[in-house]
């Protein structure tokens, strides 16, 4: 099962938060915001699956990324 975690605009700033989760970092620039997405990734246990989704003022995805392996498509 892998676990979200998005960077999405708010008021000017962009936060940083996991999915489902209203608490996260925020950051002045979009560039800052990714950057620290990608350093909390990296920390993930092994056979951890996370993605990295930015999101647009709309609510569409502009970019996504999955760090650790991903399972789809899946076995079966």
């Amino acid at each position: 099962m892998s676990k979200n975690l998005y960077v999405s605009p708010r008021t000017g700033d962009w936060k940083v938060h996991w999915e489902k989760e209203t608490n996260g970092a925020v950051f002045s620039l979009k560039e800052d915001a990714i950057r620290h997405a990608r350093s909390l990734v990296r920390e993930r246990k092994e056979g951890e699956v996370l993605s990295i989704r930015v999101q647009r003022a709309d609510g569409t995805f502009q970019s996504e990324w999955t760090y650790g392996k991903d399972p789809y498509p899946p076995k079966g």
